[in-house]
């Protein structure tokens, strides 16, 4: 996540599910994956949303919230936190920074203090700029902090949260895709894990995957009917996985 992003169609999206599975019972975490803003593109100027028809009647009381955001020209992370939009929210936004060195243990560090800020979330969400770390990606690599690691998910698993994080969709096909998560969705420590993903179609495709503790599945599953029962069921689908 940049800050330039702040209050962009993809929040409205991602806030509206959050907000649904708040409402179906979770108490909810957010890891943002901060980031320092790039300045080689224009990504983050998805505002067109905050007054198309489209999206009225998805989450009307969201739509405000963003816009006033919008209105004050203050688009930053702590703003969208200082909105309230979750009641339960508890917030993670420490800066992940580029790496020093090969073997630098900064981002353990970073890692650590974000499981403990989040600590007695049921459902932590990670939004890293791109998704989960590919193959291609060194963990060593400056790019490295625009993903999330494996591994990290698994923690936040293993510390009793059930998990859902950002993925940008690629441009392979989707069953070439998808494969890059098998070895995540086979590691051991999820065996007992239920695994579903959703999409949010407008613009760029942005997929959220679930990695549900069996306590907590029933709640992700009346938070999903929530989603996909109403307007918001015009912007997302349901992942075949």
């Amino acid at each position: 996540m940049q800050d330039r992003y702040a209050g962009d169609v993809g929040d409205f999206g991602k806030f509206g599910m959050l907000r649904c599975m708040e409402k179906a019972g979770l108490n909810v975490g957010v890891n943002w994956y901060l980031v320092g803003n790039e300045t080689h593109n224009n990504d983050g100027k998805h505002l067109g949303y905050l007054h198309d028809t489209k999206f009225m009647g998805c989450d009307n009381e969201l739509l405000a919230l963003l816009e006033r955001m919008i209105l004050k020209q203050q688009r930053t992370v702590l703003e969208l936190e200082a909105l309230t939009m979750l009641k339960s929210g508890q917030y993670y936004h420490e800066r992940l920074t580029e790496p020093k060195q090969p073997k630098d243990t900064t981002r353990r560090t970073w890692h650590e203090n974000g499981l403990h800020s989040l600590n007695g979330c049921e459902l932590v969400f990670l939004d890293p700029d791109n998704g989960m770390l590919p193959p291609s990606v060194g963990r060593g690599s400056n790019k490295s902090i625009k993903y999330v690691f494996p591994e990290e998910i698994v923690d936040y698993y293993r510390n009793g949260h059930s998990v859902v994080f950002y993925s940008h969709r690629t441009r392979e096909q989707l069953d070439v895709y998808l494969k890059r998560f098998e070895i995540l969705f086979g590691m051991p420590e999820l065996k007992h894990a239920s695994i579903r993903g959703l999409s949010f179609k407008r613009g760029t495709i942005r997929d959220y995957f679930f990695i549900v503790h069996p306590e907590h599945w029933n709640a992700v599953e009346a938070g999903v009917e929530m989603l996909m029962g109403g307007n918001w069921s015009k912007h997302f689908d349901t992942i075949i996985l």
